[in-house]
């Protein structure tokens, strides 16, 4: 039986959230360089990088770039959108994909974290960043504050997308956030089921310590403000490598 992540990440998903592009990759990731000192020519990793959209931002700043996914679609359409840019995509389960030390800087962006119910697999993310990356090397993690979730979590909307009537219902139950997508086309009905588990700062912040990373800058935001446990939308954790 597939796991939700591998039923969930293909063509419906690219035509639901096909407003997670170009322009949102650079509001996302431009006021964050600037805590990153990343030079043209450099190595990063993009783990987890979807359609790559993070990864050609990268790119376009010359950076040479390696975007690693499980899915096919997204990866295939990442591709197709990667013309003339310094990158190489891999398919990959992040659980076990095999990473030399070469790396500057590794990116775990857009909560693409938090899929499995056991921790020591969740954790793998930043056992895999640890080993792609050279020593004092850069780990940019970006996921959602709990608490603001808990506050701003709508139980149910519907919309229409690219032909699609879509309907979302969220809840948390034991940890984690649930949804359930329905799309209705054509007389058709699939449906998509999502599971992502909550952690603390603290409870991230031990993790990415038993990896040999050093936590340098916690914001709250993309705009790089402080980390607000009340308040923040986000934890974005700029870290560096220390063997």
């Amino acid at each position: 039986m597939k796991s939700w992540f591998e039923e969930h990440f293909q063509e419906d998903y690219l035509r639901i959230y096909d407003h997670r592009d170009e322009e949102k990759a650079a509001d996302e990731l431009s006021h964050i360089m600037d805590y990153l000192p990343l030079e043209r020519g450099m190595k990063a990793i993009d783990l987890c990088c979807g359609n790559g959209r993070h990864t050609r931002w990268l790119a376009r700043k010359g950076i040479h770039v390696t975007g690693v996914d499980l899915s096919p679609a997204l990866l295939k359409k990442a591709i197709e959108l990667t013309s003339g840019l310094p990158v190489q995509y891999q398919r990959a389960d992040i659980r076990d994909v095999p990473l030399l030390q070469e790396f500057d800087a590794a990116f775990n962006l857009f909560t693409s974290f938090g899929y499995f119910s056991d921790d020591t697999e969740n954790e793998l993310v930043f056992t895999r960043a640890a080993e792609s990356l050279k020593n004092q090397g850069w780990f940019c993690f970006d996921y959602l504050n709990p608490v603001h979730v808990k506050k701003t979590l709508v139980p149910k909307d519907e919309s229409v997308k690219d032909g699609l009537q879509v309907t979302q219902e969220r809840k948390i139950s034991s940890g984690f956030v649930y949804k359930r997508i329905t799309i209705k086309e054509e007389g058709y009905k699939r449906e998509y089921r999502e599971r992502v588990k909550l952690y603390e700062p603290d409870a991230l912040i031990n993790m990415l310590k038993r990896n040999n990373f050093k936590v340098v800058h916690l914001f709250g935001d993309y705009d790089t403000s402080c980390y607000q446990k009340e308040n923040s939308p986000r934890q974005i954790f700029i870290c560096q490598k220390n063997n």
